[in-house]
């Protein structure tokens, strides 16, 4: 009874070791103890040091019950009982596979529908069952011959183990199935001739090192790490717990909560915020602005999703969180809103609706509950069950405060008929079907729209462009009235009088205007002047900003809102609920295309942009073609006459501010901070139409 006891907790210290390692591993590439979320820390290393425990545990009684049965069908001697030899190589594998999964390069996304941290330990785990069904089925008895026996099935199970991490390993990484299979044969081809060739050293090993550690563990020493494992997997978890529970409680005293709207690719000039106009698309939009503030001039940090909501997130310009091409992922290193929020006791939940704002982006970091089930790409019509989902996530935390993020994909082209809007319902064109079902490269190369270069090879006529416009302005109306059900929702709560509501877009929409439909290739009005809409308690209702505003500041205006974590984080901007001016020049840019295409190649997205305004005037570089343009807003708003050789003085002020902006927030480095997107996420995003 005694070896069993130890057997179990042992197994159980031994996985607590295998998820405190996973922890550090994790943190290790986080800034949560330098700046200052204990919190955090606690519960990453408690979370994975428990679940270790809890895995090895499952894991070995799984092993141990096919073992048992194995001999039963093999009628071994001896079946009923597979002794301490038994219960020693159920160790050894959990060990064994516990390292392999430590080593094992970190990877996003999912396969067959398992998230690929899981699928590595699922692949082990069927390996085990494979050896320990084949091993014993056929007979195996250790009773004779013990030590060969023994050295050989733990030298079988290293050589299976190096197999599937291999296996898996390329999986992961994209290897699809010529490729795959290819490189498999051939690690498997080596693993069968390490098996035969490499015994001899593997023996040695086994005899003269992993023998006497297995005995040295086996006896008081392995009693006391044991003992240390587990109290201390016990001790970080309930540490996270009790820090959690102090953060909680301090942030229903101060008895607030954020929602945060997110609209992708919503244009400025085609929302109603301040009076209804000829054509009313954004009602509830404007509803809201009569509760708190509305802001005129307000420009996003680049002119496509992810490195502008990440600017959102972090607070950063994109060339800072290095979230600013189009196979890039926000770096784990980011500290984010909802970490910062989620340390702070707000229970953080997001709702997306968009591959770029997904776990494997990064962008799920810090949300206890990040909903994906409506990233279903550009033809899907999402934001009636994404409002329906944020209202479920609302409704089942009633009593903890709260930070939800929801984000509307549908004024995204492609664009949906609606049934309700008739604003596009007089085309008898030829675009309607492509308009509707093509992604948007399919539908620019199918109409000439390639950018202001190639405009006469445009094939739209003027009610092409027309149909576009209303086709939009259809998905727009759409939205707002999806988003007003989330608003009214709040209503019936009474949750207004504690609860800051915020309407962004991240990047607006350029429709045939320059010969282009789409977004991320140029830094005009149309891309990046996008709507912003703040209500809160101690906000006066129907105010109205006219200075320039930039969307990172809705990082430390939330912070500020709540009083969490905020005083540092505030210190490089300005607050959106700040009295003092806003900052005097706003900046944006755009790179979605990191590499230059190949020979002949022509990618319309190759470019790289940065503009800086100051809501009267507004200078754009182009840094590959190194020129730059000037522009008046005030008497040229859509931006078509440069006015440089006017404003020879004008233009060098403006040029010198940029370029020491651009100089600053790049920090002289020539290569970014983020990191790569996955394989599958690039395939993802090609099928959409991104790439």
């Amino acid at each position: 009874m005694r070896d069993r006891i130890t057997f179990w907790l042992r197994l159980a210290a031994v996985g607590a070791g295998i998820g405190l390692a996973l922890a550090a591993r994790e943190l290790a590439q986080q800034r949560y103890l330098a700046d200052g979320l204990w919190r955090t820390a606690l519960w990453e290393a408690g979370r994975d040091s428990v679940g270790g425990a809890v895995a090895a545990l499952a894991a070995g009684a799984a092993l141990l019950a096919v073992m048992l049965l194995s001999r039963r069908l093999a009628r071994v001697e001896g079946a009923a009982s597979l002794g301490e030899r038994g219960r020693r190589y159920v160790v050894f594998l959990v060990v064994l596979t516990g390292i392999a999964v430590c080593v094992s390069p970190q990877h996003g996304g999912h396969g067959v529908g398992i998230p690929y941290r899981m699928l590595m330990p699922l692949g082990y785990a069927v390996m085990w069952l494979a050896l320990a069904a084949a091993v014993w089925f056929a007979g195996k008895r250790l009773s004779s011959d013990e030590d060969n026996a023994l050295f050989r099935l733990r030298w079988l199970s290293v050589v299976g183990i190096l197999f599937v991490a291999a296996f898996l390993h390329l999986w992961t990484r994209g290897f699809r199935p010529v490729w795959l299979g290819t490189f498999s044969a051939a690690a498997l081809a080596a693993c069968i001739v390490g098996y035969f060739l490499l015994a001899a050293p593997a023996r040695f090993a086994h005899d003269r090192l992993g023998l006497p550690a297995a005995r040295l563990l086996g006896g008081r020493l392995g009693w006391t790490l044991s003992a240390l494992a587990l109290v201390g997997a016990v001790a970080l978890g309930m540490g996270g717990w009790m820090v959690g529970v102090r953060a909680g409680a301090t942030a229903r005293a101060g008895g607030r909560n954020v929602v945060l709207i997110g609209i992708d690719t919503l244009r400025a000039d085609r929302t109603n915020l301040l009076s209804a106009g000829r054509r009313d698309l954004t009602p509830r939009l404007r509803e809201l602005g009569a509760r708190g503030k509305t802001f005129t001039n307000t420009i996003a940090q680049s002119s496509w999703t992810l490195p502008s909501f990440a600017s959102i997130f972090t607070g950063l310009y994109p060339e800072q969180h290095g979230a600013d091409h189009l196979t890039s992922s926000l770096a784990p290193a980011q500290v984010t809103l909802a970490e910062l929020l989620r340390e702070g006791g707000y229970h953080t939940m997001s709702v997306v609706s968009c591959e770029y704002l997904n776990a494997a982006s990064g962008m799920g970091q810090g949300f206890e509950v990040l909903d994906e089930s409506q990233v279903r790409g550009h033809r899907a019509v999402t934001s009636q069950e994404l409002t329906d989902r944020a209202i479920e996530l609302l409704e089942s935390n009633r009593d903890r405060p709260f930070f939800l993020f929801a984000h509307y994909f549908d004024p995204h082209f492609c664009y949906r008929d609606h049934q309700e809007y008739t604003f596009a319902d007089w085309y008898r064109g030829s675009l309607r079907e492509a308009v509707q079902n093509a992604d948007q490269n399919a539908f620019c190369w199918m109409i000439g729209a390639l950018g202001p270069a190639f405009a006469n090879r445009s094939k739209a006529t003027a009610e092409d462009r027309k149909f576009l416009a209303d086709s939009y302005d259809e998905e727009v109306a759409y939205t707002d009235a999806q988003v007003g059900r989330l608003l009214d929702y709040l209503e019936r709560r009474k949750l207004w009088d504690s609860t800051m509501v915020i309407v962004v877009g991240d990047h607006g929409e350029e429709l045939l205007e320059r010969n282009y439909s789409g977004h991320s290739t140029t830094l005009y009005r149309e891309q990046i002047d996008v709507p912003l809409v703040l209500a809160a308690p101690g906000v006066a209702p129907r105010s109205v900003e006219p200075r320039t505003a930039e969307v990172r500041a809705i990082f430390p205006t939330i912070l500020q809102f709540l009083g969490a974590l905020g005083s540092r984080r505030m210190a490089h901007q300005e607050s959106l609920l700040a009295p003092g001016p806003q900052p005097a020049l706003a900046r944006s840019s755009t790179r979605p295309v990191a590499d230059p295409p190949g020979p002949g190649q022509f990618v319309p997205k190759y470019v790289w942009l940065t503009c800086i305004t100051d809501g009267r005037w507004k200078l754009i570089k182009d840094h590959l073609r190194r020129r730059a343009a000037l522009f008046d807003l005030r008497r040229d708003p859509g931006e078509t006459q440069d006015c440089s050789a006017a404003e020879p003085a004008r233009r060098r002020e403006f040029e010198r501010a940029l370029d020491r902006l651009d100089d600053r927030v790049s920090g002289g480095r020539s290569t970014r901070p983020g990191i790569e997107a996955s394989e599958e996420q690039k395939r993802r995003l090609k099928a959409l139409g991104y790439l």
